[in-house]
C-alpha cells in the first residue's frame, strides 16, 4: 500500500438548503489536489444512507461542516461520529441577512460551541466555526483552514521502502508545491522521459510517467506567475553515461525528443526572468533529492530496494534551497547543455 496518499475530506451539511456551498466547496478541495467525499457521489450501498455517511466519516481525514439555517438529525448524527473518531472538525456558518432565522436546534448547537461551559462534547475539542457569506469567502475559509489541518497531517516523517511509493511521494510534493520547487535527479526525467526509454508509451513504468507528467503540468501552471520559483539539477556525467549506455542518440524519435525538451525548457527560463532554471551538477551527491514549500524527500536508491525519507520541516527544506541554490549560478544556453551531454545541436 502506498505511504503518500490524498487526503480526504467528507462535506457534511443540508443537502436542499446548501447545495451550491457544498459544490463551492468541493471545488476548492479539488483545486488544493484533496479528495472531497460527499454522499450525493456516493456509489450503490449495500446498507442504509446513514450508515453509509458514517462509514465514510469514520474513513475520512478531515470533517467539514457546513451550516446556515437548519441542522438535521442525519448531519448532527455525522458531526458526533466525527467528535466519536477524533477528526479535525471545520465548521463553517452562513451568516444571516434581512429576514433569515435560524432553527432553534442549530441555534443551540452555535451557543454550546461558543460557550465555555459547554457540553463536554464540545468543550473538550475546543471547536469554532468561521462565518461565511459569499462565495469568495467560502473558498477563501475552506482553503486557508484545510490547508493548514494539512500542514499537521503531512508533518510527521514518512519512509517507504519501494520505487513506486518513492515516487509517490515525490508527486504528492509536486502537487502541493505552492510557492518553489528544487529537485535534483541525477538523470533527468524531464529530458529524458520515462524508463524503459525506447518502448511503446503503454509499457513505460508507470510511476515514472505519472511523475514527469504532473512535473511538466507544474512547471506549465506556474512559470509565468511572478511569486513561484522552480531550480532543477541532474548531471550532465551520469545522463551523458545513460545516453550511451541506452544507445538514445541513435534512436532518431527519442533524441528529437530530448532536444525538443532541451529546447522546450531553456525557453521556460528565459520566459520566467530565470525563476525557473535547469542546470547541469558535476559535484558527486546522492539523490534524488525534491524541496517544495516546506516539504523535502531524499531518495537513496539501491539495485533491488528504493528507500526513501520525508518529512515537513521548514528549517531543513530551507536550508536544502540554499545549498541547491549556491550549486546553480552558471547558466548554459541549448548548445552548450546538449555538447555536455555528449550531442549535438540542434
Amino acid at each position: 500500500m502506498a505511504l503518500v496518499r490524498q487526503i480526504s475530506v467528507f462535506i457534511s451539511s443540508d443537502q436542499t438548503e446548501l447545495e451550491y456551498d457544498r459544490q463551492i466547496a468541493e471545488q476548492s478541495l479539488k483545486d488544493m489536489n484533496v479528495n472531497p467525499v460527499l454522499f450525493e457521489v456516493f456509489s450503490a450501498m449495500s446498507y442504509s444512507p446513514n450508515e453509509g455517511c458514517r462509514e465514510e466519516v469514520r474513513d475520512c481525514d478531515i470533517f467539514l461542516l457546513l451550516l446556515w439555517k437548519s441542522l438535521s438529525d442525519s448531519v448532527l448524527e455525522e458531526y458526533y461520529e466525527a467528535v466519536k473518531r477524533s477528526k479535525p472538525i471545520l465548521i463553517f456558518v452562513k451568516s444571516l441577512i434581512r429576514n433569515e432565522k435560524r432553527k432553534d436546534g442549530l441555534e443551540t448547537f452555535l451557543k454550546e460551541l461558543e460557550s465555555p461551559t459547554g457540553p463536554q462534547k464540545h468543550s473538550m475539542l475546543r471547536l469554532t466555526y468561521k462565518p461565511y457569506r459569499k462565495v469568495n469567502e467560502l473558498r477563501a475559509v475552506v482553503r486557508e483552514s484545510v490547508a493548514a489541518e494539512m500542514a499537521k497531517f503531512y508533518r510527521r516523517p514518512i519512509y517507504t521502502m519501494a520505487r513506486n511509493e518513492m515516487y509517490e511521494m515525490g508527486i504528492s510534493i509536486i502537487r502541493y508545491a505552492q510557492r518553489r520547487l528544487y529537485l535534483f535527479q541525477r538523470t533527468p526525467s524531464l529530458l529524458l522521459g520515462a524508463r524503459p526509454y525506447i518502448v511503446d508509451d503503454s509499457k513505460k513504468y508507470a510511476y515514472e510517467k505519472e511523475f514527469a507528467e504532473v512535473l511538466n503540468l507544474w512547471i506549465d501552471a506556474n512559470y509565468k506567475l511572478a511569486d513561484k520559483e522552480f531550480l532543477y539539477l541532474f548531471s550532465a556525467e551520469a545522463t551523458k553515461k545513460e545516453i550511451e549506455e541506452e544507445q538514445l542518440a541513435k534512436d532518431t524519435k527519442r533524441l528529437s525528443y530530448i532536444k525538443e525538451n532541451v529546447q522546450r525548457l531553456k525557453e521556460i527560463e528565459v520566459g520566467s526572468g530565470r525563476r525557473f532554471r535547469i542546470r547541469t551538477l558535476d559535484v558527486p551527491i546522492s539523490g534524488p533529492l525534491i524541496v517544495g514549500d516546506n516539504r523535502y524527500a531524499i531518495w537513496v536508491l539501491g539495485e533491488d530496494q528504493a528507500v526513501s525519507m520525508s518529512q515537513d520541516n521548514k528549517g531543513i527544506s530551507d536550508i536544502l534551497v540554499m545549498i541547491l541554490n549556491s550549486y546553480s549560478q552558471k547558466h548554459l544556453s541549448d548548445e552548450e547543455m546538449l555538447s555536455a551531454l555528449g550531442l549535438r545541436y540542434p
